[in-house]
């Protein structure tokens, strides 16, 4: 195989067949396709690849895809554990399956966002553009068809439609950090994700926040920390794999 890659910031870019460097890559052989390739984002990192067909996939932090080195058959399928973002090459003859831990997603050519968190059995799929329908792993007979704007969640066995409200929610493709119109919790829970640490939050009151703006992935979670410091009070202690918030009263406890 060929292989080039490139970085760009904190994403590596893959092109044609796998990159090398940050991600972890591997060969090995599989029941449901002769040959399969396995990339998985680095804590705290992106990866973009593009398949055999055209299709272009932005892998989350932590997010794992395996996809087969030529897509035999009549599907085209892969399997996602974590959160990626596909721009699917259209071929009407040979729809594309996303296989996850809780729902199978099948589409013809679109661009969407898939969220299969196996650790906290949490699934979600937001559609931009096109059509796509999810069926349940646990109950065939509950499918769901999304429109545009339209977002599909998994929970407690069953899956439910919702409005797509916040377009903001997907700028970690670009390597941003949205925090216009959230409150304390949601930004915190949006930057565990996105720089693959886990933040206890020892932080009372929760802080209110009334800031706009983007936050800059790749200037990394202390500077992120620094930002969010300037519209409210709280302090932290950071040590690479957990983040600590409190205020100067738990501190002293």
């Amino acid at each position: 195989y060929e292989m080039t890659s490139s970085l760009v910031g904190s994403e590596m870019c893959i092109r044609d067949r796998v990159g090398i460097g940050w991600g972890y890559v591997s060969y090995h052989e599989h029941s449901w396709e002769a040959l399969t390739t396995r990339i998985s984002a680095p804590e705290g990192q992106r990866v973009n690849l593009k398949l055999q067909d055209g299709t272009e996939v932005w892998l989350n932090s932590g997010a794992e895809l395996e996809y087969p080195s030529l897509f035999a058959g009549d599907t085209r399928r892969v399997r996602l554990a974590g959160e990626a973002f596909f721009d699917v090459s259209h071929d009407a003859s040979k729809p594309f399956v996303v296989e996850t831990f809780a729902c199978r997603v099948e589409v013809l050519g679109t661009r969407f966002n898939v969220n299969a968190d196996v650790q906290h059995s949490g699934f979600s799929t937001t559609l931009l553009r096109g059509s796509v329908r999810l069926t349940s792993l646990e109950d065939s007979r509950q499918q769901v068809v999304l429109k545009p704007d339209e977002k599909a969640v998994f929970e407690n066995g069953k899956l439910t439609l919702h409005r797509a409200d916040d377009p903001n929610e997907y700028l970690w493709v670009k390597g941003l950090i949205s925090i216009s119109g959230l409150d304390f919790k949601e930004v915190i829970h949006r930057m565990e994700h996105c720089y693959g640490v886990r933040i206890n939050l020892n932080v009372a009151p929760i802080p209110t926040l009334e800031a706009m703006g983007k936050l800059r992935i790749s200037d990394g979670i202390e500077h992120a920390l620094g930002i969010l410091q300037r519209n409210c009070k709280f302090n932290y202690m950071y040590n690479h794999e957990t983040c600590l918030l409190y205020t100067s009263d738990a501190a002293d406890d």
